[in-house]
């Protein structure tokens, strides 16, 4: 199991509490009523009743003592969740028009409403959830929606002139105002720091492209919170005192089900059962123990399995049970025996989701393998090279709007644009752990934490993983297909600032929380400057220019 190896205490008079200092942080002493406190002692017992307090004041002091913990513990969370509510939920339904995949997510979702039998380019859970979101809020209660039945791309003309979009862009919103809290949650557990958990945390709530993306109906918010409600789930099985359950493989291949029954590029998320199960097995491993190991692995692997197939092929199986009716022709070149199996209405028959499985799996080959390659000659092409994603190119601009008021245009933009100042920060911190890695693995530098090394080196290969993984790809790929591994890289770059400052945040050193302060304030900064392309504000075409700060991005104003 990983283990904290930084060895320097807080000692004193007085045990130092500190927002900066947590049990589990690195250098940090433990909580007397944890296993790992027992094991240490009762020193703490000793600092914190150094001083003798009136008889008068005890309940006071206790009744303190007693809020103190439970206000650190439930008040960052509080505030992130609060603070991501008011980023990707401030007024959503704006603009009040189709863009994007949301022409295509959107004509999903009804069919889904309506029973159609209807299939796409990722799996189902998405659009069921941009359904689930139309159906609970009735936004658009008693329109017609045979329009929208009969397209599987909708062009704005095929909406009422009164539809809403609170429904349909209610699950992805929601998606990532909940994710914030479980990033904060991961962090704390990974570098034992709420400090530096709520202002990474920070990162993830103030990225523009995180934001704009996934206040629509788009499929990329979903698929962040079931990734990392796995890592979390990870850093819950990993936590300090705490023991690896079979439960823990369960719920990783149910988390990982579900992200890939959202888009199947959430594959990468396999490699996290197998780090799991090395970090349990290795004691035996170094004591050359295979059969205990090989028992571990053959129980661990089939309950994460069990899960991951249950839950995804479950997936499948509701979507087909709940879509029986085929209408217009459309058959997306089903099979006949799944065609007749829906006529006859067997649609929640076994047989019939081992056919439409099937045939779903193999639709969704054939339109990728349809889809065109990149070309970077072809003018309006929104596509770039994976390689460019990193620097936050190409940006794409998914709506706009024009205005002249007195003579001077104004354009309304919702444009997918990060933000650099967490971009940059996110590839200097994987060139840092890729350089702590190297070091490591080939001229064997020493590791001063070893379990912040072993989260660096799991986060860094999920980054490079999917992004090796991507770069097999021919087909023509955006920018949004780079949010998942830049959640990645904002929780390595947590962990790698925590390896490099432990000391000072174990000591709680005032240029450490100071370093902290200024990289939430350059992300904030940074965030409000490019915050017109996020929310649908209106900017001339000088003030577009004066935000392209990099060629790569290719943004253009509308002229």
């Amino acid at each position: 199991m990983m283990q904290n190896v930084a060895a320097k205490n807080i000692t004193g008079s007085a045990q130092r509490e500190s927002d900066t200092v947590e049990p589990d942080a690195p250098g940090a002493q433990a909580p007397v009523d944890s296993p790992v406190g027992r094991a240490a002692g009762s020193h703490a017992d000793s600092t914190d009743r150094s001083g003798a307090e009136p008889a008068g004041n005890a309940p006071t002091r206790t009744a303190l003592q007693r809020l103190r913990p439970l206000a650190l513990s439930w008040l960052p969370p509080l505030l992130v969740l609060l603070i991501a509510t008011a980023s990707f939920g401030w007024r959503y339904w704006e603009p009040q028009s189709l863009f994007w995949d949301e022409n295509y997510h959107v004509a999903s979702a009804y069919k889904q409403l309506e029973g159609v039998m209807y299939m796409e380019t990722h799996p189902p859970l998405g659009k069921m959830l941009i359904a689930l979101g139309e159906w609970a809020t009735g936004a658009n209660a008693g329109i017609d929606p045979t329009p929208l039945l009969q397209h599987d791309h909708l062009a704005q003309s095929d909406l009422p002139p009164d539809f809403s979009f609170v429904g349909v862009r209610l699950a992805s919103v929601l998606s990532m105002i909940l994710a914030a809290p479980l990033l904060f949650g991961l962090l704390r557990l990974a570098t034992g720091s709420r400090a530096v958990a709520l202002a990474f945390t920070c990162l993830f709530v103030f990225d523009n492209a995180l934001v704009v993306h996934t206040r629509a109906a788009m499929l990329e918010g979903m698929q962040i919170l079931f990734a990392l409600a796995t890592l979390y789930l990870l850093a819950r099985a990993l936590a300090p005192g705490g023991r690896i359950r079979l439960w823990h493989y369960l719920g990783l291949g149910l988390l990982i089900g579900l992200a890939l029954a959202v888009k199947l590029n959430a594959g990468v998320l396999l490699l996290v059962p197998p780090a799991l199960l090395l970090v349990e097995c290795w004691p035996q491993l170094r004591e050359r123990l295979w059969r205990p190991v090989a028992k571990r692995a053959l129980l661990a692997g089939s309950a994460t399995t069990l899960a991951l197939l249950l839950i995804f092929g479950g997936v499948f199986a509701l979507q087909i049970s709940l879509s029986e009716r085929v209408i217009d022709g459309r058959t997306y070149k089903a099979s006949p025996e799944f065609l007749g199996a829906l006529a006859l209405g067997h649609g929640a028959a076994p047989s019939t989701w081992a056919v439409g499985i099937r045939d779903h799996l193999r639709y969704i080959a054939e339109y990728s393998e349809g889809v065109p390659r990149l070309d970077v000659c072809k003018p309006g092409e929104n596509g770039s090279p994976p390689l460019h994603w990193v620097l936050g190119g190409k940006t794409i601009n998914y709506h706009w709007n024009k205005t002249v008021e007195n003579g001077v245009a104004e354009v309304s933009y919702t444009y997918l644009l990060g933000n650099p100042l967490v971009w940059l920060p996110v590839l200097l911190g994987l060139v840092l752990s890729g350089s702590l890695v190297v070091a490591r693995l080939i001229y064997g530098a020493p590791v001063h934490d070893r379990r912040l090394f072993l989260w660096i080196l799991l986060m860094s290969s999920l980054y490079l993983g999917y992004m090796l993984a991507i770069l097999q790809i021919d087909r023509v790929m955006y920018l949004y297909h780079y949010l998942l591994p830049l959640v990645f890289g904002i929780v390595n770059l947590a962990l790698v600032f925590t390896y490099l400052f432990r000391e000072g945040l174990a000591a709680g050193r005032l240029h450490t929380r100071l370093n902290l302060v200024g990289i939430v304030g350059l992300v904030l900064a940074g965030f409000f400057w490019f915050a017109p392309f996020t929310y649908n504000q209106p900017l001339t075409e000088q003030a577009v220019e004066q935000r392209q700060w990099m060629s790569v991005w290719k943004l253009e104003p509308i002229r």
